[in-house]
């Protein structure tokens, strides 16, 4: 099977520049619908910039009345310099094998060193599923880099949890039943209100923080009405991830889950595979 970057890649790409603000950057990921930036700067791509990058800006601020304002912070200064690129010609399984080893979730697609794609987890996850029937089942694909939250769960601990390295949070209802997932994705839609959940009062010892207003995890998570089991073929989890715009899919054996396989499993997959 000899089927070509060039084949499966988004041609349109969401570009910024290194001097536009992480402000603009989220609102194009918004407008347009992607998790990932390409950044260049006179035609040459020199960074990239993705949804966990805002997360982890997020993430690490301090007290409440320390924090700047992040949607006025360069974009230079979070993304991702001198990122790997590939050649329109390279196979999707070259591809994926470089997403897999090197961790990353997306490639610039460069010829001549112009920037023509990008091509992301999300067009792997669409190569695998149409090409690949009969290779994997779903539990060949587990991936145990999730976490479980409670509905109730404050977004500044969510955000915390995806930075530090568990991409996919699952969050359960009060009957333990799991209800919907997160991702990095919808944390980086959330940015803009985190400075809200705060005001600042004043008091005897300086000023502190009152909490009002927390946002939950309930309220970004994406439904989840839908799993697999073990022994599913896996791209029927590549086909509902797809359809249903999810980050990942529980596999339950019976009232168990065991894991999730998510578009980095998939590529892993694929990687293998070749």
């Amino acid at each position: 099977m000899r089927v070509k970057v060039k084949d499966y890649m988004t041609s349109d790409v969401a570009v910024v520049l290194p001097s536009d603000t992480l402000g603009k950057a989220r609102n194009l990921m918004l407008e347009r619908r992607v998790r990932r930036l390409v950044v260049v700067e006179d035609k040459r791509v020199v960074g990239v910039i993705t949804a966990t990058d805002i997360v982890r800006a997020l993430a690490k601020r301090g007290a409440p009345w320390r924090w700047r304002d992040l949607e006025s912070s360069l974009v230079s200064r979070f993304m991702t310099r001198e990122p790997v690129t590939i050649g329109p010609d390279e196979s999707m399984f070259s591809a994926a094998k470089i997403m897999s080893e090197r961790g990353i979730g997306g490639l610039p697609v460069v010829s001549d060193s112009e920037l023509i794609g990008i091509l992301s987890e999300t067009d792997v996850t669409k190569f695998f599923e149409e090409n690949m029937r009969g290779f994997y089942r779903a539990s060949d694909l587990l991936s145990d880099r999730y976490g479980v939250v409670k509905r109730d769960t404050n977004l500044k601990k969510v955000a915390k949890l995806v930075a530090s390295g568990l991409r996919i949070l699952l969050v359960s209802g009060p009957d333990g039943k799991y209800e919907g997932i997160i991702s990095e994705g919808e944390l980086a839609l959330w940015v803009p209100e985190l400075a809200r959940k705060y005001v600042l009062i004043p008091s005897r010892t300086g000023r502190r923080s009152l909490n009002v207003k927390v946002k939950t995890a309930s309220s970004i998570m994406k439904e989840l009405r839908i799993k697999v089991t073990p022994e599913d073929d896996a791209t029927k989890a590549a086909r509902f991830i797809l359809e249903w715009g999810l980050p990942a899919i529980p596999v339950f054996e019976g009232e168990n889950l065991l894991g999730v396989v998510d578009k980095k499993g998939i590529v892993r997959g694929v990687s293998s595979a070749s």
